[in-house]
C-alpha cells in the first residue's frame, strides 16, 4: 500500500516536472512613451495562470529594494575573480545561450514610433530609410513596425507591445550539461561568494 501511494505521488511530480518543462510560458512586455511619460507592464504566464506581473515605473517598495541592494561594496579581487571563471566558462556556457535563443517563439511585435528631429529635412531622411527597411521586417505576420514622422518639434515617443513564448526543456538541458563541467561550477561559487 505505502509503495503503491509513494509511486503515485512520484509519477505525478515527473508529471509535473514534464508539464512544466514542455507546456510553454508566454512572456508579455508593453511600453509607451509620450513626452516625458513612461508606463507599461511586464507579464509572465503559464497555462493561462499569471506568475508575474510587473509595472513600469516600478513601485516605491521596489526601488527601495534596488537602493538597499546598490549599498554593497564589492572588492575590486572579488570582481576581477568572477570576471576570470566567467572567461574560463564561457565556452560551457554558450550552448546554454543558444538553447535559450532556439527556446523562444515570437508571437507578437507592434512597433509605432513618432520620430522628429531638431531639422525636418533630418526627420524626413530618417524616417524614409526606416519606411524602405520595414516592408522588409513586416513580411514576417506577427510583426507590425510603423513610424510617424513629426516635422514640427524634436521627439522620441512610441509604443513597443510584444509576446513571447519560451519552453524550458532545451535550457534546463544544456544547463545541466554545462553544471557537470568544473569552470561552470567554479564559477557559481564566485558568484555566490559575491552576493554573500
Amino acid at each position: 500500500m505505502i509503495l503503491t501511494i509513494i509511486s503515485v505521488i512520484i509519477l505525478i511530480l515527473a508529471l509535473i516536472l514534464l508539464a512544466i518543462l514542455f507546456i510553454p510560458f508566454h512572456i508579455s512586455f508593453y511600453m509607451e512613451k509620450k513626452d516625458m511619460d513612461v508606463g507599461g507592464y511586464f507579464q509572465l504566464k503559464w497555462l493561462r495562470i499569471r506568475l508575474l506581473k510587473r509595472t513600469i515605473p516600478e513601485e516605491e517598495k521596489e526601488k527601495k529594494e534596488e537602493k538597499e541592494k546598490k549599498g554593497r561594496k564589492y572588492s575590486l579581487n572579488d570582481v576581477l575573480d568572477v570576471l576570470r571563471k566567467f572567461m574560463a566558462a564561457f565556452d560551457y556556457l554558450t550552448p546554454i545561450l543558444r538553447a535559450f535563443i532556439k527556446s523562444l517563439d515570437l508571437e507578437k511585435l507592434f512597433l509605432n514610433l513618432n520620430l522628429g528631429f531638431s531639422s525636418p529635412v533630418t526627420t524626413a531622411e530618417v524616417c524614409g530609410f526606416i519606411w524602405s527597411i520595414i516592408p522588409l521586417l513586416n513580411l514576417k505576420p506577427p510583426i507590425n513596425l510603423s513610424v510617424t514622422p513629426d516635422f514640427g518639434k524634436s521627439k522620441f515617443d512610441g509604443t513597443v507591445d510584444f509576446e513571447l513564448k519560451l519552453t524550458l526543456y532545451r535550457i534546463v538541458g544544456a544547463l545541466l550539461k554545462a553544471i557537470t563541467k568544473k569552470p561552470v561550477r567554479e564559477l557559481i561559487s564566485a558568484v555566490r561568494k559575491l552576493n554573500q
